[in-house]
């Protein structure tokens, strides 16, 4: 699987990436001018040296014998010398007449060319004067030099490592804030689904992402039809199919008392068995229209273990296996936020789903817990972990001998969406070896909400 990584963080290291490599590249292209530059000015600076100390050369020789031993200068009598400069005076035989204070006893150079040589740790100027009779030697020490080089490198070079991460760190700063509206627009993408089908505001958004934004309103200008269709035709069809179908069973009985043959009631009996299922069909379509059209929804709390009592009560007088409904909880509470018919929709297609896919003649257990949970278990065989995520799928039924239409738990799962609350299937059921758990929790409701329902009650 290819790892999927943030087009910030991409960005942010290629940027990096390239600025530190330009930045190399620039810094070592200065670092050969600058070194350039410095051995032009400091070669410049012994020309100087070494020009202005003639005159002060030839009137001290010339005031005094030649022939004598070699003068050392005291420290600071080179004038305007550079201190870090020595000098040397020969004559055209190459004997040292006269020496800085610091410079060696031994002559520079073997020749005495003029211009610049390096020899033995120095770098030396000759200067030549009265018609190449006298010179003027000008050195600097080559690792001085080297190491004045190195820290004005230095100082060009520590500027640039010390800004290329605060310019990743800049880079990264002006990445994420400009591309913060692509959070925003895929924030609200995410909001959209069959019950939030609003357009996406664009007006805030960059002229790029505002196109797509504007092709996503389309796309779901265009869902929403499809759904509004849809819902219309289930809950049109359901409707329509209501008073065919109970005029259909009615015939059934009727055909049923008035049959003179076992032939003929047998055939009675599976008409009505199938008018049933498919009036059983219609009633579920209807239930699931509602659904789509936000039954949930609700101003008015309702007391969940008081439709549970309903429920399971009706259970018992009407429909066949009532006798096995269990219910347990306080006898009053808790009030939770969705609507009354809502919420009975929900426990009867629990129930009926525990009575139809559970062990026959095995109890049904229906509990009440906490502040907005209903547990709903019956006894049965294991099912399957990847077949639970597949019930609340619209007309599956999974692997079930029994009857139905496989709407139930999809109808389940819509109203509990839209209340905001949380549907959990289990098997097996929790703390058992079998079975099979259906779990609803719900928002329990405000304090004023309870309190505006008993008021108005």
């Amino acid at each position: 699987m290819t790892r999927r990584g943030s087009l910030t963080r991409r960005l942010v290291i290629s940027m990096f990436v390239l600025t530190s490599a330009f930045g190399l590249i620039a810094a070592a292209a200065g670092s050969v001018t600058l070194h350039r530059e410095i051995n032009e000015a400091m070669d410049g600076a012994m020309q100087q040296a070494a020009r202005r100390l003639l005159p002060i050369v030839i009137d001290d020789l010339f005031s005094k014998d030649l022939t004598a031993a070699p003068r050392q200068l005291a420290e600071g009598a080179s004038g305007e010398a550079d201190d870090r400069l020595i000098f040397q005076v020969r004559d055209k035989d190459g004997r040292l007449l006269l020496r800085s204070h610091d410079a060696p006893d031994a002559p520079l150079t073997d020749t005495l060319d003029q211009g610049f040589s390096e020899n033995k740790g120095w770098r030396i100027y000759t200067e030549p004067a009265v018609s190449k009779t006298i010179f003027v030697q000008v050195a600097e020490s080559t690792a001085q030099h080297n190491e004045e080089i190195f820290e004005a490198a230095l100082g060009f070079l520590l500027p640039i490592v010390a800004l290329t991460p605060v310019s990743a760190l800049l880079a990264w700063a002006m990445l994420a804030r400009f591309l913060r509206p692509v959070g925003q627009l895929r924030g609200d993408i995410s909001e959209r689904h069959g019950d939030n089908l609003e357009p996406i505001r664009t007006h805030s958004l960059p002229v790029e992402l505002a196109s797509i934004a504007g092709s996503v309103n389309k796309l779901m200008r265009r869902l929403r039809m499809a759904l509004d269709a849809e819902k219309e035709f289930t809950a049109n069809a359901a409707h329509e199919l209501r008073t065919p179908i109970a005029g259909a069973l009615a015939q059934a009985d009727r055909l049923l008392i008035e049959a003179s043959d076992e032939i003929t009631r047998k055939r009675a009996r599976q008409m009505k068995t199938a008018l049933r299922d498919l009036a059983n069909l219609s009633e579920k379509l209807m239930q699931l229209a509602r659904a789509d059209s936000g039954l949930a929804e609700s101003d008015t709390p309702s007391d969940l273990m008081g439709v549970a009592t309903l429920v399971t009560t009706d259970f018992q007088h009407l429909a066949e296996g009532g006798e096995r409904i269990g219910l347990s909880g306080p006898a009053s509470g808790p009030m939770v936020s969705i609507d009354a018919d809502a919420l009975a929709i929900v426990i009867r297609n629990l129930i009926e789903n525990a009575l139809r896919h559970g062990s026959a003649g095995k109890p049904v257990t229906v509990a009440v817990q906490g502040e907005g949970t209903l547990r709903v278990v019956n006894e049965g065989p294991v099912l399957p972990r990847k077949e639970l995520g597949q019930l609340i799928r619209r007309f599956h039924r999974g692997s079930t001998p029994a009857d139905g239409s496989g709407l139930g738990l999809a109808i389940v799962a819509r109203i509990v969406q839209q209340a905001r609350g949380t549907l959990v299937l289990n098997s097996p059921a929790s703390g058992r070896q079998d079975g099979f758990e259906a779990i609803v929790t719900l928002q329990p409701a405000s304090h004023t909400a309870v309190a505006r329902s008993l008021s108005t009650g």
